[in-house]
């Protein structure tokens, strides 16, 4: 009897020991779900929203190659309201901050003094927007609004014109904030001309498919390039060795033959394979061609076969 005792004393231990070890359990998971996720919630709730902008939100591709980012429908976005975006504001500014960072600041630098990592290679150089004396097409609103939105020619100043234009009018009040000189007033004809813009003109988003389907349609309409295999290496011909030393990409050299104009000018047809080479598919010794061989190399490739040029006897009857 006292071992059957100890035999349930001992079962009824280990039940209650495992249930202990359940309540346990459960009881870590709530104060860890107590401790981690309801905090991040909160903050989450608490967050202040960002600046809103006409400008459509970018897919969630999460590690999803961006060449494959799914197709999206275009449309129509009305004309903008000019007294949201012609007077800065702290959300305006803000916005502008943000459109700064991801397409200016390279050149121009975080701060707009013209000194971002890929000034260096810009000539002329990039402005410095805290000097008003650097400035090429001015610091008003509607000269600034229009240089983001045609560039400056020969400079590395691109346009802007993908940005829709809130956007531009917010990197406008942004690239303003950057100089603390007095910018003046602007010109009320301007202005009113620059609202009747924004009032007037909508904005057309068109339909966007995944770069990789755009290639391979792009590639389907390319007509298929003319083929001319290479001559063997026991041909015998005067045009095989030639052939063999200037075509570096037979495919190339083709697109370049079925593209080339004034084939009845040999000089013409030497001087654009040459300046071409190598992209165009034909070596860099395409250049050192004498007229003889570049006559052999033309009437191989063009079909231009000519007359055998007069002996100087010949041209002196």
């Amino acid at each position: 009897m006292i071992g059957d005792e100890k035999s349930i004393w001992r079962t009824q231990a280990e039940a209650l020991a495992n249930r202990y070890a359940v309540g346990s359990g459960v009881a870590v998971i709530f104060l860890l779900f107590g401790l981690i996720v309801v905090p991040a919630l909160v903050r989450e709730r608490r967050k202040p929203p960002l600046p809103p902008s006409d400008k459509p939100a970018a897919p969630s591709l999460g590690w999803l190659d961006q060449a494959d980012a799914p197709p999206s429908k275009g449309k129509e976005i009305p004309p903008i309201d000019p007294e949201t975006v012609l007077k800065p504001t702290p959300r305006l500014i803000a916005r502008g901050e943000a459109v700064f960072k991801q397409h200016c600041s390279s050149c121009h630098g975080d701060t707009g003094r013209g000194d971002g990592p890929a000034a260096a290679s810009l000539n002329p150089k990039p402005r410095d927007f805290t000097q008003a004396g650097a400035w090429k097409k001015g610091f008003h609103i509607p000269e600034i609004y229009e240089t983001v939105s045609s560039g400056i020619q020969g400079t590395g100043m691109a346009a802007f014109d993908f940005l829709l234009p809130a956007d531009r009018m917010a990197l406008v009040h942004f690239v303003r904030s950057l100089g603390s000189f007095d910018h003046g007033q602007d010109d009320p004809a301007k202005i009113a001309a620059l609202a009747n813009r924004f009032r007037t003109q909508a904005v057309r988003i068109p339909n966007r498919i995944p770069v990789r389907l755009a290639i391979r349609k792009m590639a389907g309409e390319q007509p298929p390039a003319p083929t001319f295999p290479l001559p063997a290496r026991d041909e015998a011909s005067a045009a095989a060795p030639l052939l063999r030393r200037v075509i570096a990409d037979p495919e190339r050299a083709m697109r370049t033959v079925a593209g080339t104009r004034r084939r009845d000018d040999p000089d013409a047809v030497a001087r654009a394979w040459a300046a071409g080479s190598p992209a165009n598919g034909f070596a860099p010794a395409v250049a050192s061609l004498s007229r003889a061989e570049w006559r052999t190399v033309t009437d191989a490739l063009l079909g231009t076969e000519r007359a055998p040029e007069a002996s100087e006897e010949e041209t002196k009857r």
